[in-house]
């Protein structure tokens, strides 16, 4: 067993000379309701105003029109590189989730947590392999507030709180009923969503109280054919080819010519099935526009409901709540066949054959482009929780105990062709009479068509993760000293996870007797291996705060986690300094961790990826131009990556500190903080296109002909590893400003989060890389800036807001080629939102209307050339547009 944690000299002085503790008292519209947010469990916490957790409250929700809470997320400053408008086409495994990725660390790295409890993983995974929490599966209607606590806080919570934590606060009370619609529209296309939502709050005596909500989202397809731009890079160089395998001389017909061993051959129709001719360093090959089949919003329908009961009797307090969540993604079309990554060899005796000698077929059977011909690719998403606490005082001790279980499960269906089936047909055996023969020479031949339903799979499975957690805290006073009363918790925590992969019999990885790898029997899509899995894990903690003197308070916190495989022990230090009554200082330095998923450990896929392969020579080496530069080898060619998991990985380990400065004024108030983290073991999967390009005829390299490192790449196997480190750091500013303007109050906030390093090694060389795509890392892209600045005016019927978001320009990683007219230069992105509200009393309820336009500029997405993939960046842009949207509620 491995005990990890971080007890060096530095940490230790900074930890015993500096650290705020993280908590916040908010109220809630009505100024009533105290509600205690994320950080602390010791009870009048001295340090509650001075603390880096940003607070979005119901009112911020609705300033920000969004149909869901994955538009919420998107707007945290701090999150930078989370998937919550994943695009359909490099979301293979994750579409219709969204996540979290504070300080851009990493999906797995920020903590989730619903009403200070833990929350279970999705089934679905982010192409990196990183595992989530989704967010999407949250009932915005019943969200109260959502707590994002920007430091490490293992201390406090345990394992995955590196970045930080997102702490999402349900409603445990409200009086009468809500009944809300909405619907949002693009200005330029038709993409709708619509949302009809309702919640209803009522005693039912004993002083016992009810909460029950429910929503209904169905949002419209936006197809990319609507907005080319988006994907007017998404060709293939398999559309329809051949590779000769000798010097060969055609007399006649459409394949005329004199080819030579090796030379690229395109099909003569290529045009009439929507292919395009491209050049190649070998001949040319029929290139394929896939990306007209994809949609840039998928059709999704999402039925949600929440209900929560609070009860109060003998000096204690009830509260159970529970919500489930089913997200189906209905409209997600794909082509109808991906490209053939057997590359079979057609013999030369194949009636068909025009060459008379052996070819290599580089193409897809299918490579139509009309939509109608798209194949749809459902997914599936159930979501369901339920959590119940017990709280009370005994002896003038606050006592909590807690039990939430949460369970999900997502399914993914995605067609494709079987290659055993097609090799019959190509020998003539197709069909089901099995005297059908595939024309690969002509994709139009009719005979082909009637072998395509025959030929049809599809890759299938279902993920499904549970967690239990049970946790229990007392909280009280300690001792009396000079300055004040000190203050104690401690507590306990025990988890059982559990995760399950259950692919069906075609789309399962089977290894045989000798530990070989064998192949799914698909054209292009990969397997799953079957996993069921389930962990413990045992936590005890301890927090204390003490008054040092006027002004000033120390807060101290230690964790210790045992887990299946290593141990953690985490500290956590602070001190507040509050100089005068609106001006204070704070720091604070802890030690955090994140323990390997069950994914991590024992997951093994293989999924397919864009990958720039290079021009070898006979010996493996790089084939460089007359000025030193490898030359590529074609276009961008997706081929089949497998990710293997690792029973050897370490628990990630981490050091944060943090540093700030608060002004709360009569109508100003600031918040300036400096926060660095020193992470060191970090999981990741390696990256398989910088892997090609350090070893490019590597063991892990996969080639047609393994013996022959010019031959084509068909794959790549990548591993998750312990990466050395990341040393990043940042600065996040917020202010407010607030003054009586008219018979309304105006309020100007701002938000900016800025990353001034982001080092990791590349290569063995330590490399900053805030500010760039990384196409070729483990890190996700990293515009250094993100921030927003809003303006809102209101009174009792009226508000009237508009905020500009902004996401600073960044430098694109991979090369690229002026054929595109782009520069490696990745623009800003600012769009500005606008939003009228209005209130009115209708009979005996409040009515309110809200109009609104999201990017009123309508400004596109900037242009980002990442090879095969569509033509934006989704971790940072919406692609959508100029959105208008109204609301109408009534509450009686």
């Amino acid at each position: 067993m491995k005990l990890i944690g971080k007890y060096s000299a530095l940490s230790v002085a900074a930890a015993l000379a500096s650290m705020s503790t993280p908590v916040l008292a908010q109220t809630d519209q009505a100024g009533v309701e105290k509600i205690r947010v994320t950080g602390s469990y010791v009870r009048g916490s001295e340090t509650s105003e001075a603390n880096p957790v940003s607070v979005f409250d119901t009112s911020d929700i609705k300033n920000l029109g969004a149909a869901d809470v994955s538009e919420i997320i998107a707007q945290i400053s701090v999150s930078s590189g989370a998937e919550n408008r994943p695009d359909t086409f490099t979301s293979f495994y994750s579409q219709g989730t969204s996540n979290v990725n504070l300080r851009g660390l990493g999906l797995s790295s920020t903590l989730v947590l619903i009403n200070g409890k833990r929350q279970t993983i999705s089934g679905a995974k982010a192409q990196d392999g990183s595992v989530f929490v989704d967010t999407g599966s949250i009932p915005a209607i019943a969200l109260q507030q959502i707590d994002i606590l920007k430091e490490g806080a293992a201390a406090t919570y345990g394992s995955d709180a590196v970045a930080g934590v997102v702490n999402f606060t349900t409603r445990k009370s409200f009086d009468g009923v809500r009944v809300e619609g909405s619907w949002q529209t693009t200005t330029d296309d038709s993409q709708i969503d619509r949302n009809l939502s309702i919640l209803g709050g009522f005693d039912i005596g004993n002083d016992t109280h009810i909460v029950l909500a429910g929503t209904v989202l169905r949002r419209g397809a936006l197809n990319s054919r609507e907005r080319p731009d988006l994907v007017n890079r998404a060709f293939s160089s398999l559309g329809s080819s051949f590779s000769v395998s000798e010097d060969v001389v055609v007399a006649d017909g459409p394949y005329a010519g004199s080819y030579v061993a090796g030379e690229n051959v395109a099909a003569p129709n290529c045009s009439a099935f929507g292919g395009t001719l491209a050049a190649q360093p070998n001949g040319e090959r029929c290139t394929y526009q896939y990306g007209v089949h994809y949609n840039v919003v998928n059709e999704e329908e999402r039925e949600q409901v929440y209900a929560s009961l609070n009860s109060e009797f003998s000096d204690m307090t009830l509260t159970v709540t529970g919500m489930y969540t089913q997200y189906d993604v209905i409209d997600n079309p794909t082509p109808p066949s991906f490209p053939n990554l057997t590359f079979p060899t057609i013999s030369g005796d194949h009636p068909d054959n025009p060459f008379g000698v052996d070819v290599t077929y580089l193409g897809r059977p299918y490579p139509f482009l009309s939509r109608e011909s798209s194949l749809p690719a459902p997914r599936e998403n159930d979501t369901f929780r339920l959590e119940a606490e017990l709280s009370g005082v005994v002896a003038d001790y606050d006592w909590k105990t807690s039990i939430a279980y949460s369970a999900n499960d997502y399914s993914i269906t995605q067609p494709d062709l079987s290659p055993t089936l097609l090799d019959l047909a190509i020998a003539g055996f197709g069909g089901e009479s099995g005297n059908l023969r595939y024309n690969p020479f002509d994709p139009l031949d009719e005979d082909n068509l009637l072998i395509q339903d025959w030929a049809a799979t599809a890759f299938s499975s279902e993920t499904s993760t549970s967690l239990i957690v049970w946790d229990g805290v007392i909280s009280g006073d300690l001792m009396d000293l000079s300055a004040g009363t000190a203050s104690f918790a401690v507590g306990a925590q025990i988890r059982h996870e559990s995760y399950e992969v259950k692919p069906d019999d075609v789309s399962e990885i089977v290894i045989d007797e000798n530990g070989v790898q064998l192949p799914n029997d698909f054209l292009f899509l990969g397997g799953v291996n079957a996993v069921d899995e389930s962990r413990n894990s045992y936590a005890i903690f301890a927090e204390a705060e003490f008054p040092l003197a006027d002004g000033l308070d120390l807060n101290t916190a230690v964790r210790y986690e045992e887990l299946d495989t290593a141990s953690s022990f985490d500290p956590k230090i602070a001190l507040r300094y509050k100089l005068t009554d609106g001006l204070l200082l704070r720091a604070s330095a802890s030690t955090s961790f994140r323990e390997p998923s069950l994914a991590q450990f024992y997951a093994k896929n293989v999924n397919t990826r864009g990958i720039q392969d290079f021009v070898l020579d006979a010996n493996g080496d790089f084939v460089r131009d007359e000025n030193g530069q490898i030359i590529p080898r074609g276009s961008t060619l997706f081929v089949r990556e497998t990710q293997n998991g690792s029973l050897e990985l370490s628990p990630e380990e981490a050091t944060n500190y943090n540093f700030g400065v608060v002004w709360n004024g009569d109508r100003l108030q600031t918040r300036l903080d400096y926060w660095r983290v020193d992470y060191e073991d970090v999981i990741t999967i390696e990256d398989a296109n910088g892997k090609l390009q350090s070893d490019p005829d590597g063991v892990d390299i996969i080639r047609l002909d393994p013996s022959d490192p010019t031959s084509e790449l068909t794959g790549v196997i990548t591993n998750y590893f312990n990466a050395e480190t990341i040393d990043a750091s940042g600065v996040d500013f917020e202010a407010s400003y607030q003054w009586q303007l008219g018979n309304g109050d105006l309020e100007l906030k701002t938000s900016v989060a800025h990353i001034l390093e982001y080092e990791i090694p590349l290569n063995g060389v330590t490399t900053d890389v805030s500010g760039l795509f990384n196409h070729n890392n483990f890190a996700r892209s990293m515009p250094e800036t993100k921030g927003n600045i809003s303006v809102q005016w209101k009174n009792d019927q009226h508000s009237i807001y508009a905020r500009l978001n902004f996401v600073s320009s960044y430098e694109n990683t991979r090369v690229v080629p002026e054929s595109t007219g782009l520069t490696t230069h990745i623009e800003s992105y600012a769009p500005v939102d606008i939003q009228y509200r209005y209130n009115m009393e209708i009979g005996e309820g409040l009515a309110e209307f809200t109009l609104g336009v999201i990017n009123v500029f309508d400004e596109d997405p900037p242009e980002v050339y990442d090879a095969a993939n569509f033509s934006y960046d989704p971790k940072h842009h919406d692609p959508r547009g100029r959105l208008i949207y109204a609301r109408a509620a009534y509450t009686f």
